[in-house]
């Protein structure tokens, strides 16, 4: 027990809870403060201003969050950066999805992270509001809120609120040095600290009305409107692709950047749907275009490597067929079309290959036997390389980095069948030239295109620079 000398005043056991309560009350109330004044404060920078209202681009970009978009110089968007642009498809909105790639026109492909192909319409550069750089996580969620109708969601927010503000006031008596309401003690030489803090207390209702109007605020500055499920992380930063091989040239039926960083599937690059299966022996190669951005094919025993395209087509009767490679072994198919899906197809040909001497050839199955060019230079040297090998009836040429090395005229056709194109093996017969000694494909792959017309010299070399 206390003397009644000491003039100290009495410790009251039941306030750490009410102070405690208060403080963290407080604390939340102005976190949303503040996450207000941090969305409001770029629209007056005069950048643009969206909160997201679907999870097109979660969990990292939800709905609710307010993003905040720079403008730029059209040389930043490059592919990889999240972009707020016009929506194409709507006049009153706005999209805000990661470039995928930049079309052959100069328009620009988008696609949301979590959607499984890019946006059906392109966008014009000058369509582009900015660059994404800053996130508000869900402080615009009151307005897509009001926009839904979702009103129970609204009234469970401001009771949430309220509910805040009320904790924020239950130290009020404690702070203003009332006695303890379970003893009786006075609880002195709190009075005049406990007069400031009371008021600060009181201004909570201030405080959050502030919170939840600059939410407002921001939640209508504009709409980023998108669809499709929610089903891979996304960021403000570039990732997701390379930009090494992302400018698709030439309108190719279908292109494997193989750009994608994980998974099984070869996304085609061109958004025709024209996408290819990686087998177990395919290894990706991950990095920036300094480091080429690739995928591994191996051929050992149980890994076998390979990319076959998952639309069964007609063997086209004109045709280009164009890819990087890099092996150090003089052996296997680089690209060609096959019969058959997996294994060894009945029907084979339109092939690129390396030869047992170490040089590429290139040719195609006539009624009567293959017809064949190859190259004079060996290819099987641990370089990257860049080759087309083309036909038509009267014409079949090989391109081997960027100047024609093989040519015939005396090839009047090429074998029909359906079937699929096939990245790292498929048969080659001991009747075609430089028979391999085996039809596996051992080393680099990338930008592998294929079109349903001849390239001009002039598109050989330009796409052989720009994948340099």
């Amino acid at each position: 027990m206390r003397r009644m000398s000491d003039p100290r005043p009495a410790r009251c056991t039941g306030d750490a809870l009410p102070v405690s309560t208060a403080l963290a009350a407080r604390t939340l109330l102005w976190t949303l403060v503040l996450l207000g004044v941090w969305a409001a404060v770029p629209a007056a920078l005069g950048w643009h201003v969206t909160t997201v209202v679907s999870g097109s681009m979660a969990p990292a970009i939800a709905a609710g969050d307010v993003v905040a978009a720079v403008p730029v110089d059209d040389r930043e968007h490059t592919p990889g950066r999240v972009l707020l642009v016009e929506d194409p498809d709507h006049a009153d909105r706005l999209r805000l999805h990661r470039l995928e790639r930049v079309e052959r026109d100069g328009s620009l492909r988008l696609r949301g992270d979590a959607n499984p192909a890019a946006d059906r319409t392109p966008v014009a550069r000058d369509a582009v509001l900015g660059v994404g750089v800053v996130r508000v996580p869900l402080v615009g969620l009151p307005g897509t809120w009001i926009r839904s109708g979702a009103w129970l969601s609204l009234a469970a927010g401001a009771a949430a609120v309220a509910l805040l503000v009320m904790l924020s006031r239950v130290d009020r008596r404690i702070l203003a040095g009332a006695p303890c309401v379970r003893c009786g003690s006075p609880r002195g030489g709190m009075g005049e600290t406990a007069g400031v803090t009371s008021d600060r207390s009181g201004s909570a209702a201030g405080v959050a009305t502030v919170a939840v109007a600059l939410a407002l605020v921001a939640a209508t500055g504009a709409s980023a409107a998108f669809s499709g499920s929610t089903t891979t992380a996304a960021t403000m930063r570039s990732s997701g692709a390379f930009p090494c091989f992302s400018t698709v040239q030439g309108d190719p039926v279908f292109a494997w950047d193989f750009s994608e960083k994980g998974g099984s599937t070869a996304v085609d690059s061109t958004g025709s749907g024209g996408s290819g299966t990686m087998s177990a022996g395919v290894q990706r190669r991950n990095g920036s275009c300094a480091e080429a951005p690739s995928v591994e094919l191996t051929a050992t025993s149980g890994a076998l490597g390979t990319v076959v395209s998952t639309r069964r087509t007609t063997g086209p009767a004109v045709f280009a067929a164009e890819a990087w490679f890099r092996t150090d072994r003089a052996q296997g198919r680089v690209i060609g079309f096959g019969s058959g899906a997996s294994g060894t197809s009945g029907s084979y040909d339109r092939a690129v290959y390396v030869g047992a001497s170490g040089k590429l050839v290139f040719g195609v199955h006539d009624d009567a036997w293959p017809r064949t060019v190859t190259s004079t230079a060996r290819v099987a040297d641990g370089e990257w390389h860049h080759v087309v090998g083309q036909y038509t009836a009267g014409r079949l040429e090989l391109w081997l980095d960027g100047t024609l090395v093989g040519s015939r005229a005396d090839v009047t056709s090429s074998k029909p069948y359906a079937g699929y194109w096939r990245v790292g093996y498929d048969r080659i017969s001991n009747d075609w030239s430089d028979y391999p000694p085996s039809n596996y494909f051992t080393g680099s792959v990338d930008g592998v295109r294929v079109f349903d017309r001849l390239l001009s010299p002039s598109e050989v070399a330009a796409h052989q620079q720009a994948g340099r």
